[in-house]
This record gives structure tokens, C-alpha cells and sequence, in this order.
């Protein structure tokens, strides 16, 4: 439904009133008993083929409500039957369907109809067929999955997606599994494998989970084990080529972030962690265990970012579970306790949070927002900006205001309370306030169920002599549209003659508000929210230009030069119009002298070191420390040749902050497409340099900020201004430590 302008503010008390009535339900209604599954399954992957008996027992609870008359769904062609007495199995005429997931590209299933006797709760279902490697899909980075399911030569993964199992509405599952593979071949699962046979020639292996799960996975391959234990738990890797150092890593990593979370967050839910090795590249993230491709595993970056979010996921998505239509909170508060801790870890957290809001800066147009009750899972660059960014932020400010004891005795209490159920962000405000005292439901209203941010500015910054100290006045503003959010803004000023700031936090809940404070000393300079903490829509300048600023944009226009030669014009071409077919935004393709001078209404992409409108990217470059000859770069200290170099440059147009400008030239132009396939992935970053036809990235960085409209000096009592750097801010210490021999 559009609504009018002049609606808008019945659009946000509605969207209040509606929250409001979220907040007031029962904590999450939970499944009292799930149902479960006792399978046995025999694979042959080189026939591409699957034979399963599975004993179902249902709660008596579903039977009740039921009339004893149930339907499940079942992969396409797998035609089951019962030989259980009593029990009647009729297969629906029609079309064919998917089960409600939020995976995509499923398989088509049907639809059957068990119905059982009086006083019986389970019963036997026998199937099989062939699961057939399909086509991969392919993602817009050129990979491909299999996530609808396979059995192949190459490797099995039978997840929820594939309704390789009688799938119930959307009931959680406990099972054991007992799985049959000719050797070499190994199975993997979720939960704890309590037999390991080889014997004539094949593999028999279980697997149970007796906790509460949302899907059956199983995972084939001719693996090489390799295991340690960590505690309790049992670390383990499964990998498709023996590599013991590899294995190494991996465990003894492993074991230190599970000892890290354990005494953070409460014991491990499970038996087991597994890394394991996939078939094609992927980033999984499954109860008890990860499953990521071969390329990502030996990315040396990978032990120290996805790996401990997946582990921590084991806490947060897998141990307590995700209720998606009431919004996923999980992947936010994964990141904030993996990706975040470890740049506090390393004092880059700030950076760190910059970098989140300039993603929401840079891909979330105002069209584009929504409430976090409404983020299900990441399919684009703005949705992961919000729900995973946004929801970063939120923890991160909640963090702020309880302070660290009582941030993690809130989540300690959210783990404890919910454990192998479906919980929401209703079940997240009720255990951080039965810890904090107070509500909290204005917090959550405005940061869950209200879409947008909100964006400040400060100005009228003078200060007077008052007693011993100075009196400082200045103007605080909420600029955007829409009415103001209840916001703690931090502030630090820096005093003339002292090493380390002056810091306060001031409640700002009005659009304007006039500020006075006392401070210690003469004032220079006053900075708002300095270390980034508030989740708000930054000032361009705020931010340094990046590549997720031209990613962002609506409306771009791609630059060839027309004075390249034939070979190196048809290379660019194709370069642009790999872009083109990956994008959604609207993007023209152009020779360079086709145009008489730089738009300023839209991204600009110059390819090219003999593109006309390089001079005009040196020109708006001036006041980054980088100088560009004929045949170098200089950027900062480093100087780069033009042979054998791949280099990109991102400015913003003098005319327009809003209109990135970015400079990709390839001394061999073998380079670009692998080039096209990367830059995504290097979104934050202002300047990059590439070696080689691969190419591989040899240095990145940002351009500093000079001008933040955030960062203002203190007009003394006789007008003057001075200029000042900021003081130190107070150091921070991160929400845990790793424990020692964890970071190699």
C-alpha cells in the first residue's frame, strides 16, 4: 500500500502501535516436544542414487491438534510407502511444490497424507530415488552451489532445501541417522557420531542429535579426518586431501574460540565442531559443524573471521534458533560477537564500525530501508547493510548503555532461557531488561521496528572563561526527516595542553537541542560521536570514498578510452559490460569521447591509463597524499610501476560528494577479468594496487578524512579559531580476549 506524504507520521505511530502489540505477546511460543526421526539410509553416489527407512514418532501434542490426519512433503519421485500397521500413505494429486524455507532454488516435492490409528505415535516410511547433479546455479561472482541438494561423484549435501526427508510444516526434529557409503566415502552430520565401522568394503557411520534442530543435514565425501579434543567438545576437520598443518590450524584455532565463547555465553551445545572441506566453494554455517570450500579454507584471513563466526553461530542461529518472521537476529549478533571482537581484539573496532555505516550509507537509499522485524536473510548488498549492520549496531549500543557485566549476563540469560527453541528480538529485549531493570522497549521500537536512522549535525560550538574551567554552548541536531529518535550521543573535546580528551555523553531525544558544558580547561575542538557508536546515516564526509559508494549507486556511467588500442578498447568493453550484466542499478557504457566533460549526477567508472578524463581524477585527488606520472603511482610511501600492475583509484566528483569517481587501469589487461570478479570484495577501500594476471592484491587502504562536519573547533571569547588535532581518546577494552596459543 503507498501512503501519502502527509500520512507519514500515522505510518510511524502505526508501525509504533504495531511493535507495541509484538512486545506485548508471550515469549516466543514454543514447541513442546519435537518430532523425530530414526533413518537409515544406504548411498550409492557414483549411481547418484539414495534408499531410506525412516521411523517417525510424532508429539502426541501435533496428533491432537491433527485428528491424527497429518502432511509432509517429500522430494519428487522418491514414491513412499508405510509397512506399518494401520497406517494409510496417500500421495496428493496436483502441483507439485517446495517446502516453506527460506533456502532458494528447491527441488520440486510432493505432498502426502499419513494418517495413523488410535493410540500410535509412530510409524515406518520407506523411499528412494535418484538425487541427479543439477546444473550449479551460478552467483553473481561467477561460483556456483548445489544448495538445492546433490549426489554425485564429486561429493553429497542433503540439506532441508533438497526434502530428502518427510518434512512436517515447519516442526523442529531430533534424529539419529545411521548412513551406509562404499569406501572411501565418509558422512558428516549435525550432532555427535556415536559409531565409525569400515568393514567389506564400505563405511557405516551414525550420527545423533537429540537436541532440537530445524533441518536433517548430511554431508558426503572421501575425507581425511583429523580430531583433538578442546574440553569437552570434540574438535574435528574433514578434509579432501590430507593436509595435516591445515588440519592443525584449524584445531587448535577452534579450540581457543570455543573456549572463548564457553566463557562468555555458557557451555557448548554440542559434542562436536567440524570444519568441513566442500566441493564447491561455500561459507556454511550448520549446528555443530561449517562446511566451506576449498578456495575459502586456505584464505589465510578465513581462521580469524568466517571460521569463529560460524562457531559462534553454534550459540546464536544454532543453539538458539532464529523465528524469521519475526526478524533474523542472528547474523547481526554473530557479527558483533565474532567479526567485531576480533577487530577490538586487534584496536580496529572503530574502523570496523565506520566501515558498517558506510555500507549502510553507501547501498541503502531511503527506498531501499526496512525494519530489522522484517530481515529474513542477506540477498543484496543493502539487505546485509541492514541486517546485519543495523543489527551490529544495535548490540553494540545496547553494550554502550548496560555496560559489559551486564551486556553479557543479558545474553547469558537470552542463551539460557531459549535454548533449541525459536526466539525473537521480543525474547532479546525481555532478557537484557530483566538484567537492566528497566524495560527497554523504546529502544527496541525505535532501532527494530522503525526502518531508516537517524543523522546528526553540530554547529555554534564558543566557549567563556566560567570560575576555574570554561563553559562551552553548541547546537546538536537530528537532521532527518521523520521524528527523532532517543539517542545517548557521545562527545569529546579536546582542552588545550592535555594529552587525552575531555569525554561526556549527552541525551538527545528532540531534533534540536542547545548544549551546554562544563569543561576542565580551555576547549579547541569538539567531535560528535568520534569512535562511531550511534547506528546513523553518516555526512559524506564523514567517510573516506570507497568502492561501495560507486557499488551503491543508482545510476552509473562507464568510461572506455577511446585512445586504447584495439585489443586493450575490446578488453574494457568487456570488462564494463561484465559489470553491467551483474549489476541491478542502472549503468550506460561510453567511450570517453563521446561526453565533453564529467557528469555529476551519477558514479563514473574511468577505465584506463589513456582514458581523456584521467587528468580531471588527478585534479580531484589533490589532497590524498598521492602523486600520478606517466607511468607510476605514487600512495603514500609506495611507489607502483604501471607495468605489471593492476591500480584503482576512488575520489568523489569536486562538484558533488554524492558522485564517486573511480580510476581502473590494467598495465595488462589479462588482469581485468579477474579484476571484475574482486573489486566487489573490496568495497571498504578508498585506493588498491593488484600484481600479475591473477591478479593479487599487493595493497589497499583508505583515504583519511580531512573535513568530518562531525569534528569542529571551539570559537574562543576573543572569535578566534583554533585549529587543533583531536586529543586522545580513552582506550577500550574488548569484550574478551582470545585465550594464548588461539592466534598464530
Amino acid at each position: 500500500m503507498r501512503i501519502a506524504p502527509g500520512f507519514k507520521f500515522l505510518e510511524r505511530l502505526a508501525a509504533a502501535v504495531i511493535f507495541l502489540c509484538v512486545l506485548a505477546l508471550p515469549v516466543s511460543l514454543h514447541a513442546e516436544e519435537p518430532i523425530r526421526h530414526e533413518l537409515k539410509v544406504v548411498l550409492q553416489p557414483e549411481k547418484n542414487d539414495l534408499q531410506v527407512e525412516d521411523t517417525i514418532t510424532l508429539p502426541e501434542s501435533l496428533l491432537a491438534t491433527s485428528g491424527r490426519k497429518l502432511h509432509f512433503l517429500l522430494h519428487a519421485g522418491f514414491q513412499p510407502i508405510s509397512p506399518t500397521p494401520g497406517v494409510t500413505l496417500r500421495r496428493q494429486t496436483g502441483r507439485k511444490q517446495t517446502a516453506s524455507s527460506l533456502k532458494e532454488r528447491q527441488p520440486a516435492a510432493e505432498r502426502y497424507t499419513v494418517s495413523l490409528p488410535p493410540n500410535r505415535r509412530d510409524f515406518v516410511v520407506q523411499y528412494g530415488g535418484r538425487i541427479n547433479p543439477p546444473a550449479p546455479s551460478e552467483n553473481s561472482d561467477g561460483s556456483a552451489d548445489f544448495d538445492a541438494g546433490v549426489i554425485s561423484s564429486e561429493g553429497i549435501f542433503l540439506a532441508g532445501s533438497t526434502q530428502w526427508y518427510p518434512q512436517f510444516n515447519d516442526d523442529l526434529i531430533a534424529f539419529t541417522m545411521d548412513v551406509r557409503l562404499p569406501e572411501p566415502w565418509d558422512a558428516v552430520s549435525t550432532g555427535e557420531r556415536t559409531r565409525h565401522e569400515r568393514k567389506d568394503g564400505r563405511v557405516e557411520t551414525r550420527w545423533e542429535s537429540p537436541q532440537p534442530q530445524d533441518e536433517i543435514l548430511l554431508i558426503g565425501g572421501r575425507f581425511v579426518e583429523y580430531s583433538r579434543p578442546a574440553g569437552s567438545v570434540q574438535v574435528m576437520a574433514f578434509l579432501r586431501t590430507p593436509d595435516e598443518e591445515l588440519a592443525h590450524r584449524y584445531l587448535e584455532t577452534g579450540g581457543s574460540y570455543l573456549e572463548m565463547y564457553q566463557n562468555l555465553f555458557g557451555p557448548y551445545p554440542y559434542k562436536k565442531f567440524a570444519l568441513v572441506e566442500n566441493f564447491w566453494e561455500t561459507g556454511y554455517g550448520m549446528p555443530s559443524l561449517t562446511l566451506l570450500g576449498s578456495a575459502v579454507i586456505r584464505l589465510p584471513f578465513i581462521l580469524h573471521s568466517s571460521y569463529p563466526h560460524e562457531i559462534l553461530h553454534n550459540w546464536w542461529g544454532n543453539g538458539v534458533f532464529v523465528d524469521y518472521e519475526k526478524g533474523n537476529w542472528s547474523e547481526g549478533l554473530t557479527t558483533y560477537l565474532a567479526d567485531h571482537l576480533v577487530q577490538e581484539q586487534r584496536g580496529s573496532a572503530m574502523e570496523f564500525r565506520r566501515a558498517t555505516l558506510q555500507k549502510y550509507a553507501d547501498y541503502v537509499a531511503e527506498r531501499k530501508d526496512f525494519p530489522l522485524t522484517e530481515f529474513r536473510s542477506r540477498h543484496s548488498s543493502a539487505t546485509e547493510a541492514v541486517g546485519y549492520g543495523k543489527t551490529m549496531m544495535l548490540f553494540h549500543m545496547l553494550r554502550k548503555r548496560l555496560g559489559d557485566e551486564a551486556f553479557v549476563k543479558g545474553l547469558k540469560k537470552f542463551y539460557r532461557d531459549n535454548q533449541f527453541r525459536r526466539a525473537t528480538f521480543e525474547d532479546l529485549r525481555a532478557a537484557f531488561a530483566g538484567v537492566a531493570g528497566e524495560d527497554l522497549k523504546n529502544e527496541f521500537i525505535q532501532w527494530v521496528g522503525r526502518a531508516g536512522a537517524p543523522a546528526l549535525r553540530v554547529s555554534s560550538a564558543r566557549t567563556q572563561v566560567l570560575g576555574t574551567g570554561y563553559l562551552v554552548t553548541l547546537l546538536l541536531e537530528q537532521t532527518q526527516s521523520g521524528a527523532a529518535y532517543r539517542l545517548r550521543v557521545p562527545i569529546a573535546v579536546t582542552i588545550e595542553g592535555r594529552e587525552q580528551a575531555y569525554q561526556t555523553t549527552v541525551k538527545l531525544d528532540t531534533k534540536r537541542l542547545g548544549l551546554e558544558l562544563i569543561v576542565p580547561g580551555r576547549p579547541l575542538r569538539l567531535d560528535v560521536d568520534p569512535e562511531f557508536d550511534l547506528f546513523r546515516r553518516l555526512d559524506r564526509d564523514e567517510l573516506p570514498p570507497a568502492l561501495t559508494q560507486m557499488f551503491g549507486a543508482e545510476k552509473t556511467l562507464i568510461l572506455i578510452p577511446a585512445g586504447a588500442d584495439e585489443t586493450d578498447g575490446r578488453s574494457y568493453r568487456q570488462f564494463a559490460e561484465s559489470w553491467k550484466r551483474s549489476q541491478t542499478s542502472s549503468i550506460d557504457i561510453k567511450q570517453d569521447n563521446e561526453i565533453g566533460e564529467l557528469p555529476s549526477d551519477r558514479a563514473v567508472w574511468i577505465l584506463g591509463w589513456e582514458n581523456r578524463f584521467l587528468p580531471d581524477i588527478k585534479t580531484a585527488l589533490a589532497g590524498h597524499d598521492m602523486t600520478m606520472t606517466q607511468n607510476s603511482v605514487r600512495i603514500g610511501p609506495m611507489d607502483v610501476a604501471r607495468n605489471n600492475h593492476a591500480i584503482v583509484l576512488t575520489t568523489r566528483h569536486p562538484k558533488n560528494s554524492n558522485a564517486p569517481l573511480s580510476w581502473v587501469a590494467a598495465d595488462s589487461v589479462a588482469a581485468l577479468p579477474g579484476l571484475a570478479r574482486k573489486l566487489p570484495h573490496y568495497g571498504p577501500y578508498s585506493y588498491l594496487v593488484f600484481e600479475g594476471d591473477e591478479p593479487k592484491n599487493i595493497l589497499k587502504g583508505r583515504w583519511n578524512v580531512t573535513n568530518s562536519p562531525l569534528s569542529i573547533p571551539v570559537t574562543q571569547p576573543d572569535g578566534l579559531v583554533i585549529q587543533s588535532p583531536r586529543a586522545k581518546l580513552e582506550p577500550r577494552r574488548p569484550l574478551a580476549e582470545m585465550p594464548k596459543g588461539g592466534d598464530e
